[in-house]
């Protein structure tokens, strides 16, 4: 992911009308996390696309900054929604594995993370390393997903997808308070499909051989996100779940502005499945929110633009009306999001900005 300037503020207060399931107890306690356990009102910190600075001391200030911000909240849990580091730094075990391991073992909140693009995707430019994404991937894998438990200090049980530490373990869910959560592989750079010779070979030595890798790895877990994507929303139907809220790290709109007709007359366009990795997934979360009785919030990163909007918009031009994109901060801004839930009023879910500077 390229590096952008500080966050711009397009700060849009919603709420939105959302009752979700969830798949886990936090804190640690023993209850599976197919169990549906309802306390009232909850919590959430997002964030993510953080902690950039090439300046050692500059990124360590901000950490502990963010993170005492998070311990001083009341939180529930805590979603990070990918790219631990930036995206022009090494890619090594210890930047992003066991650096990210103590940040995250320093929150007390149970902390769910989903994969972004800095941390395995890219790590095959050369100012990364040239390493090899799919081996980076499995070493995620094998550091964050080998147990059905989240990160943090005070880990939550989840249910995965994959057998832990294996393919698409990554892939999570856990219900709570009559919603449910779903944390997806869904990455930046286009998810990894490799659509052209250029994309192959930009900031890259990588050989055509590496890009059919790489564009096989994505078709392979596109089915798996799709089919995790169908089975969770088959679950809220039938529990009669109030809404679901999916966490994935990349910006599918691509930076475009949906806003006077661009969704459907420049955004829609460009989910054409020959070459856009975000097509099958994105279609797919239309079907599921149209089909879905309750509220369904998307939680992205990517772009490091705070934004909360209804980002999705029928066939006849009116707002879906059950469906809320929220994008975090990013890049320079270690600024985060806390999404409050009450399933017992009208508008469920709320939103509220928390500055740091």
């Amino acid at each position: 992911m390229t590096m952008l300037s500080r966050s711009k503020l397009n700060v849009v207060m919603l709420a939105a009308a959302l009752t979700l399931p969830l798949f886990a107890q936090a804190h640690g306690h023993e209850h599976g996390p197919m169990r549906d356990h309802d306390h009232g009102r909850m919590h959430v910190a997002l964030w993510g696309d953080q902690f950039y600075a090439d300046d050692p001391a500059v990124q360590a200030a901000q950490e502990t900054q963010t993170i005492d911000s998070l311990n001083d909240h009341d939180l529930d849990f805590t979603i990070f929604v990918g790219d631990t580091k930036n995206g022009h730094s090494l890619c090594t075990d210890q930047a992003i594995g066991q650096d990210v391991i103590t940040r995250f073992n320093r929150v007390h909140a149970p902390t769910v993370y989903s994969l972004g693009d800095n941390e395995w995707t890219d790590c095959h430019r050369t100012n990364n390393g040239s390493y090899d994404p799919l081996e980076r991937l499995a070493y995620l894998r094998k550091a964050f997903f080998s147990k059905n438990v989240s990160q943090g200090l005070h880990p939550m049980r989840l249910d995965r997808q994959g057998a832990p530490g294996q393919a698409y373990s990554e892939n999570s869910r856990w219900i709570r308070d009559r919603v449910m959560f779903i944390s997806l592989n869904v990455i930046g750079s286009n998810n990894n499909f490799v659509a052209t010779d250029a994309e192959c070979t930009k900031k890259s030595l990588r050989t055509a051989a590496d890009c059919a890798a790489a564009t096989a790895e994505y078709r392979a877990r596109n089915e798996a996100n799709l089919q995790w994507l169908s089975d969770s929303f088959a679950v809220a139907r039938q529990r009669h779940l109030a809404g679901v809220v999916i966490a994935i790290q990349a910006d599918m709109y691509g930076g475009i502005d949906v806003a006077d007709g661009n969704y459907q007359d420049a955004f829609l366009p460009t989910l054409d499945p020959t070459y856009n990795g975000f097509a099958d997934f994105f279609h797919a979360m239309i079907d599921e929110t149209q089909h879905f009785d309750g509220q369904v919030v998307l939680v992205h990163g990517d772009s490091h633009y705070f934004r909360i909007d209804k980002a999705m918009v029928k066939d006849d031009g009116q707002t879906q009306p059950n469906f809320t994109r929220v994008e975090v901060f990013g890049n320079a801004d270690n600024s985060w999001v806390e999404m409050t839930v009450d399933p017992d009023t009208k508008n469920v879910f709320s939103f509220q900005p928390v500055f740091l500077q």
